[in-house]
């Protein structure tokens, strides 16, 4: 009997199939739930009950007060599960995972405590006696516990370490963290916002670093673009909304654009434009001239970025 075209292909899908590895195994690899540690992987904790697990369609199940802020950086899904030692002590681990390690970034950026203990685990992590947070790759990972002690610190810190060296996506500081100058700035203040920029629910994501300034707190807002001609647009677009006239200026030999005026609530702004990247600094005032030093020294570190273009 011969056999049939569909037939045919069928049975090639079928052997072709035979040779790979099973589906769930390669999702168990890649995926919040494949990185939870089994039972017994740290010394003296086991599992405690069914491993939890929700995706961005039931989220809010999971933390309803939280979960909008997760949604808000490409969030896909999280995986947690209780452990116990033989006293009963219990740890919880979570892990988050996001579309992009960006993005990864930029929730744990929220999360992030400036007067934490800084740890050592995986891009950059933070922690006290009761929570371990840190992210790597396209994963935030949060372990935490509910009494203190020395071998309970110990223990979550035995977790994040193995959480860490299970995921293996490295990841990287986003490189446009660099670009804001050190003088002044607040240590661990950067931080990438994808909603709600200065009041706004038009402007595009940014990243934010706070900045000692003479009359509080300086910020300034850092937005990538596409490419020249849509950063030349939203300088445009801003600085019309704020009344200032732009100029050309050159710093280190490199030209960029310039303009100042007044924001209601934000008093005097500065907007510069360079390559493909605006700044927005506010909450300067107009002693000294620090914003508008700022903004020099942030061009002369793009121009470095972008090869000396």
């Amino acid at each position: 009997m011969k056999m049939t075209m569909t037939a045919l292909a069928i049975a090639i899908f079928l052997l072709a199939c035979a040779h790979c590895p099973p589906m769930n195994a390669v999702a168990a690899s890649t995926t919040a739930a494949g990185l939870l540690p089994e039972s017994g992987r740290v010394e003296g904790w086991k599992t405690d009950g069914d491993m939890l697990s929700y995706s961005a369609d039931n989220l809010w199940e999971y933390i309803n007060g939280s979960a909008e802020s997760f949604l808000m950086y490409d969030f896909l899904g999280v995986a947690a599960r209780h452990y116990l030692d033989e006293s009963g002590n219990e740890i919880k681990v979570e892990i988050y995972e996001h579309g992009s390690s960006l993005m990864a970034f930029g929730i744990y950026s929220q999360m992030r405590s400036p007067d934490a203990e800084y740890l050592e685990f995986g891009n950059e992590s933070f922690g006290d006696e009761y929570t371990i947070h840190f992210w790597k790759g396209r994963y935030y990972v949060k372990i935490y516990a509910y009494e203190e002690g020395p071998g309970i610190t110990n223990a979550m810190k035995t977790f994040a370490s193995a959480v860490d060296g299970d995921i293996d996506e490295p990841g990287s500081i986003p490189e446009d963290v660099s670009l804001f100058p050190e003088e002044g700035m607040k240590a661990k203040s950067v931080t990438y916002v994808t909603g709600g920029i200065l009041g706004s629910g038009k402007l595009p994501p940014a990243f934010v670093a706070s900045y000692a300034a003479s009359e509080g707190t300086g910020k300034i807002h850092l937005f990538v673009l596409e490419d020249g001609e849509k950063a030349a647009g939203l300088f445009s677009s801003y600085s019309g909304e704020i009344g200032a006239k732009a100029e050309e200026l050159e710093s280190a030999g490199k030209k960029y654009i310039r303009a100042a005026g007044e924001a209601p609530y934000r008093g005097r702004v500065v907007v510069m434009a360079y390559g493909k990247r605006v700044g927005i600094l506010s909450g300067f005032g107009d002693h000294g001239g620090q914003a508008e030093s700022l903004a020099a020294k942030m061009v002369e570190r793009m121009a470095v970025a972008d090869g000396g273009k």
